[in-house]
């Protein structure tokens, strides 16, 4: 039973030697657990405490090590996939190569802009023309479906122009070559416009 004062209230005498005696050999337990305190000065214990090494059982060490590991390839993996550029569609792939064979300069090239569905993609760039001037364009090839590739261009026009049928027609024929030989379908990078600057 607890007093007021916070010591514990014995009923008899014999329950006060239990309790001392289970105190005195608490104390001794961990003096010989320790050792005698005044053989070995502090300094020395203190030493002796911090120059223990850390044994982990082997089982230990390989979970830390290939826990290691996996954090390591997994960063890596991030880091690879966080820089690579963003890709668009075979359709988008197509249409620019539709684009440049039919650009009289197609390293003038430069695409600003990009917007599409499943059976349309809409290209905006800028071209230097044969007479050197800038302009901005559009291209915009619609697809369907064929029984042989899969799909196919159906109509192309080029300012809200269409382009010639039989242009068309031919480049179709080459198709099958162009989604083999994979056609370069990086993204363009977000348009500044050099006005604003």
């Amino acid at each position: 039973m607890l007093l007021p004062d916070g010591d514990l209230a014995m009923s008899n005498e014999e329950d006060k030697d239990v309790l001392l005696g289970d105190i005195e050999n608490a104390q001794g337990e961990i003096l010989s657990h320790r050792g005698p305190l005044d053989d070995v000065s502090l300094d020395e214990s203190l030493s002796q405490d911090a120059n223990k090494k850390l044994f982990l059982d082997p089982k230990k060490k390989r979970q830390i090590l290939y826990g290691a590991l996996g954090a390591l390839g997994l960063f890596i993996v991030f880091g690879i996939f966080s820089c690579q550029p963003a890709k668009g569609s075979m359709a988008y792939g197509i249409c620019s190569t539709f684009l440049e064979l039919n650009t009289p300069y197609p390293h003038t090239l430069q695409h600003t802009y990009l917007e599409g569905s499943y059976t349309a993609v809409r290209i905006y760039f800028t071209e230097t023309d044969p007479f050197g001037q800038y302009k901005d364009q559009m291209i915009e090839c619609r697809f369907g479906e064929d029984a042989t590739m899969g799909m196919k261009l159906t109509q192309v026009t080029r300012n809200r122009r269409p382009i010639d049928p039989e242009t068309v027609r031919k480049f179709n024929l080459a198709l099958p070559t162009i989604m083999t030989s994979d056609p370069y379908v990086v993204l363009p990078p977000k348009w500044k416009n050099p006005l604003s600057q």
